[in-house]
């Protein structure tokens, strides 16, 4: 009897450590559960106003004040503060990484949209994409992860995954991903 006491003691033990780990011991960096998509976000002949703190597309009015985050526009990507918004929302590109290894916002590095420049670079190989001048196409540059400072005082990591509609149809169609994240200390 006693061992089959000590047997449940122990089980019930590695039982509540496991429990533990999984509600309360997460790591920092988000896990695939926390990712956010956004399928076929039309953007090729209209502008695609878009809130990351909503998760979802603004329309109408909403779209001349500081309730949206971000501006899609063919392969241009505007943020709402600037020469763009009224918002206060800035944004930067890391390169040479993956989604998955961003595990914190960087403190510093983040812009505005200005006449001069735009946060996010356009132009083929400036920003988030490059054009193949043999197959005409728009490709997201592997390695790219757009962190935004939201309107909200939210951090985002931002990956465009694709430009085509169902992965492969007209173009002007963003497919991101897309989680929340904490600054560095």
């Amino acid at each position: 009897m006693k061992n089959n006491s000590n047997l449940l003691i122990r089980y019930t033990c590695i039982l509540a450590v496991t429990v533990s780990f999984l509600f309360n011991g997460r790591s920092s960096a988000q896990s695939s559960t926390d990712n956010k998509m956004v399928n076929d976000l039309y953007a090729a002949k209209e502008k695609a106003y878009f809130s990351l703190d909503k998760g979802q597309k603004v329309e109408g009015a909403d779209t001349t004040g500081k309730n949206w985050d971000l501006v899609f526009a063919r392969t241009v990507i505007l943020v709402n503060s600037g020469t763009s918004g009224k918002g206060n929302t800035t944004a930067l590109i890391l390169k040479d990484t993956s989604f998955d290894k961003v595990a914190k916002a960087p403190k510093s590095g983040y812009l505005e949209d200005t006449q001069a420049a735009k946060a996010l670079p356009w132009g083929s190989g400036n920003g988030w994409y490059t054009y193949d001048m043999n197959n005409h196409s728009i490709n997201p540059i592997p390695g790219r992860v757009i962190i935004v400072h939201t309107a909200s005082g939210k951090y985002a990591k931002l990956e465009i995954l694709n430009y085509y509609k169902n992965g492969d149809g007209d173009s002007g169609y963003y497919t991101f991903k897309y989680a929340f994240i904490d600054p560095e200390n």
